[in-house]
């Protein structure tokens, strides 16, 4: 179980990362007036929203998985 809440993590921190990356593409988007990076940077910032509220969904259940068997052991 460990590499499950590991990969949720992770997918977590990709999906910061990614919102990280479409803030900056819409900002250069938007100083260069470049409609199409700066759709590309708000395309960015959902889909990182997306993906790091899917690691959280699922380190939140492995951590529930967890504590249920622990408490079984009793």
């Amino acid at each position: 179980m460990p590499t499950f809440r590991r990969k949720a993590a992770e997918q977590e921190i990709k999906g910061v990362g990614q919102k990280v990356k479409g803030v900056a593409q819409e900002i250069a988007g938007r100083a260069s007036g470049d409609r199409d990076m700066r759709a590309r940077g708000e395309v960015n910032q959902v889909a990182g929203h997306v993906r790091s509220r899917a690691g959280e969904a699922a380190r939140k259940i492995g951590n529930a998985v967890s504590r249920s068997k622990t408490r079984g052991r009793r």
